[in-house]
């Protein structure tokens, strides 16, 4: 049998809280309290779902304190 390699393809802009939490490689609880709550992370509410900028994230998780 051959093995294939997967290779993670580009996040989109937009994540949800379970998306976002596992982009930011933690669990849902964790990026909620230390992200959210903080306000390092805002969450920007859609006509159907709330959502989260990935470059927030990427600031959030880069000024970690």
């Amino acid at each position: 049998m051959e093995q294939t390699v997967q290779t993670v393809t580009e996040w989109p802009r937009w994540l949800t809280l379970k998306d976002g939490a596992k982009y930011a490689g933690c669990a849902v609880n964790t990026f909620r309290k230390h992200l959210i709550a903080t306000g390092k992370v805002k969450a920007h509410i859609t006509s159907y779902r709330t959502v989260y900028d990935r470059d927030e994230i990427d600031q959030a998780i880069e000024n970690w304190n």
